[in-house]
C-alpha cells in the first residue's frame, strides 16, 4: 500500500493564503486605529512533498532473522544518528544488567554534568538518583539526554570514556562506520553513523538482549506524576511494530529505526533525514508495506524463526491500542512551524520537534487500529516488565561515578585499545558511492557517467519492476533514460540489486533528481562505475 499526502483542507488553504498575503483578520473596536497599524507579514515555508531531505536521506530494510538486505538507499552514506545513539547507550546498560553489575533497582546518581544537558530531558537535579528501570524507560520513551549521561557516568566513570566504550562495542558488533562522541546524540560533528550500522544495532539489541527488548514496545511511562508518551508513532498503530527508537537534531533530520514482527517474520527498517516526524513515519510505513507485499508474493524472501522476545511480551499486560490522528492545526501553530523550519539553528529538543506539525499534515496516518470488541483502550501506566530479573534482597548501594584505573584526574588522555577501522568524520556526508559489477549497462560517454538511483532491492526482478513503476510516474523526465540494474555485495555479504536511471552529466543528474524529489519521488544522484 502506497501512502500519499492528501490535499490541504479549504480551511488550511485559507490560512496559508492569508499568511502569504501578510494579512489576517484583525478584530478591533476602532477600525481606523487598526488601519494605521503596520502589518506583520508571516513567512510561510512551503513543505516539499518529498519525505526526506536528499542531503540527509538514508533508508534500509533488512530481514531481522538473517540480516539480509531487502531494500537500501544511501545505506552506507555518513549520517548523524541523533538520539538513535541511545540504542548503544542502552545496549551497554543491558550488558551490565546481564553481567550482574547492576539490577533494575540500582539507584544511579545525577551529577551536575548530567543535569545541565539540553532538552529533551527529565530535568533531573544534581544529587538525585534514578533507578535503572526508570532510566531505561526515560531513554526509550522520553529520549532524555540527562538520563543518558547518568548511565554513561555510572558505567564509564565519565561520558568521554563511555563514548569510547560505545565505539569499541560498535566495532565488535560489526558497525564499521560509526563513531560515538557522546552518550545522548546531542549535536556533535564527530558523532557519525550509517543506516547499515543502525540496522545492525537495532537487530543486535533484539537478539542479544531479548529479556529487555519489550521495553521498546511500551507506549509511555510516568515520572513524578507526569505521563510521557512514546515518540514512536508506529507502536500500537502498525501491525507487528514493537520498537525501536526515534531521533532528531537539526543536522540529522528526523530518524527512525523500526522493528516489525509478523508470524515468525522479523523486519528491521531505518529511515533517516525525514523533513518532519510525520513525513518520516509515512516513508517508514511505505517501505514496510512495500516489503511485506514483496514477502507475500515471494515467501522465501525472508527466514522464519521464533523471535525470543515475544515470549517475554506474552508475560506482559497488553499496552494501549488507539488510532493515530493528528490534531487540527491552528493558524498560529502553522506560523510557528514555518518559523522554526526557516531558522538555520532550529531547536534541537526532540520532544518539541516531534510534536511540530506542518500545515499539510492534518490527517490520520499509520494504519489506525481499533481495540478489539469489548476491550477498551488501556490508558493507565504500563505494568512492569514481568520477565525482568528480580531484585536482590537487602539494600542496594548507589553507583558512584569514580575515576577508572585508566583515567588520570590530572588530565591525561584515557588509554584504551585502538579501535580498528575507525571512520574519519567529514563535515558533510557525501551522496556518492561506488557501484559493483552487474548486468550489461550503457557505456559511459565522457562527462555523462552519472545516474539517478531510486533504491536497492533483494531481488533483481523487483528492482526492474520498481524502475518500470517509477518511470511510469515520471515519463516527462525519464522517457529517454536507460534503466540499469547493478548487482553488488552488501556489507553483510548478501547480493542486492541497485535500480538506477542513466546516463547523465553530473549537474543534469542532480537537476533531474531535484525535480523528482519535488514531486515526492525518492532518489539520489550517484556516479556510475566504468
Amino acid at each position: 500500500m502506497r501512502l500519499s499526502l492528501p490535499r490541504r483542507s479549504r480551511f488550511a488553504s485559507v490560512l496559508l493564503a492569508l499568511a502569504v498575503l501578510g494579512g489576517g483578520v484583525t478584530m478591533a473596536a476602532d477600525g481606523a486605529e487598526a488601519a494605521k497599524r503596520k502589518p506583520h507579514p508571516r513567512r510561510v515555508v512551503k513543505m516539499p512533498s518529498s519525505p526526506t531531505d536528499p542531503a540527509k536521506d538514508a533508508a534500509l530494510v533488512i530481514d531481522g532473522v538473517t540480516g539480509k538486505v531487502l531494500y537500501a538507499r544511501n545505506e552506507t552514506s555518513e549520517r548523524f544518528p541523533a538520539s538513535l545513539t541511545k540504542m548503544m547507550t542502552l545496549y551497554l546498560l543491558f550488558d551490565a544488567l546481564k553481567a550482574g553489575k547492576v539490577t533494575m533497582q540500582t539507584p544511579l546518581p545525577v551529577s551536575r554534568h548530567a543535569a545541565i544537558q539540553k532538552p529533551t530531558k527529565l530535568s533531573l537535579q544534581p544529587g538525585q538518583t534514578i533507578s535503572v528501570d526508570m532510566a531505561i524507560r526515560a531513554l526509550v520513551i522520553r529520549s532524555a539526554n540527562d538520563v543518558a549521561v547518568v548511565i554513561a557516568e555510572a558505567l564509564g566513570g565519565t561520558e568521554p570514556h563511555f563514548a569510547r566504550m560505545m565505539t569499541e562495542k560498535a566495532r565488535s558488533l560489526g558497525m564499521r562506520n560509526t563513531n560515538f562522541h557522546n552518550a545522548s546524540g546531542l549535536p556533535d560533528m564527530l558523532q557519525i553513523t550509517t543506516a547499515t550500522d543502525m540496522a545492525t544495532l537495532g537487530r543486535r539489541l533484539a537478539y542479544d538482549h531479548p529479556q529487555y527488548y519489550p521495553y521498546f514496545a511500551l507506549p509511555g511511562f510516568t515520572w513524578k506524576g507526569t505521563y510521557y508518551k512514546t515518540h514512536d508513532n508506529l507502536i500500537d498503530r502498525y501491525d507487528g511494530a514493537d520498537g525501536i527508537k526515534t531521533g532528531y537534531t537539526n543536522a540529522s533530520g528526523f530518524n527512525l529505526v523500526s522493528s516489525v514482527t509478523r508470524g515468525g517474520m522479523h523486519v528491521v527498517a531505518v529511515v533517516m533525514g525525514g523533513r518532519t516526524a510525520v513525513r518520516r513515519d509515512l516513508e517508514m510505513v511505505r517501505l514496510l508495506d512495500q516489503t511485506f507485499a514483496q514477502i507475500e508474493n515471494n515467501p522465501s524472501l525472508v527466514a522464519r524463526a521464533t523471535v525470543p522476545w515475544q515470549q517475554v511480551a506474552r508475560n506482559t499486560p497488553a499496552p494501549a491500542t488507539a488510532g493515530f490522528t493528528l490534531p487540527a492545526i491552528s493558524g498560529s501553530q502553522g506560523a510557528q512551524f514555518a518559523a522554526l523550519s526557516a531558522m538555520p539553528n532550529a531547536a534541537e529538543d526532540e520532544d518539541s520537534a516531534e510534536a511540530r506539525i506542518a500545515p499539510d499534515e492534518k490527517f490520520s496516518i499509520i494504519h489506525a487500529e481499533k481495540p478489539p470488541a469489548g476491550k477498551p483502550a488501556v490508558t493507565a501506566q504500563p505494568a512492569l516488565i514481568a520477565a525482568l530479573p528480580a531484585a536482590k534482597a537487602g539494600p542496594i548501594p548507589a553507583i558512584r561515578p569514580t575515576a577508572r584505573p585508566d583515567y588520570v584526574a590530572a588530565g591525561a588522555p584515557i588509554q584504551m585499545a585502538a579501535v580498528a577501522d575507525a571512520p574519519k568524520p567529514r563535515m558533510r556526508p557525501s551522496l556518492r558511492e561506488e557501484v559493483g559489477e552487474g548486468d550489461a549497462e550503457p557505456a559511459a560517454v565522457s562527462g555523462r557517467n552519472w545516474t539517478i538511483q531510486i533504491g536497492a532491492y533483494a531481488d533483481k526482478a523487483l528492482a526492474s519492476a520498481q524502475l518500470d513503476s517509477y518511470a511510469g510516474k515520471a515519463q516527462d523526465v525519464l522517457a529517454r533514460a536507460s534503466r540499469i540494474v547493478s548487482a553488488v555485495q552488501s556489507p553483510a555479504g548478501h547480493t542486492i540489486y541497485r535500480a538506477r536511471f542513466g546516463l547523465f552529466g553530473e549537474q543534469e543528474a542532480r537537476d533531474v533528481c531535484n525535480r523528482l524529489t519535488q514531486r515526492g519521488q525518492t532518489c539520489f544522484a550517484a556516479v556510475q562505475a566504468r
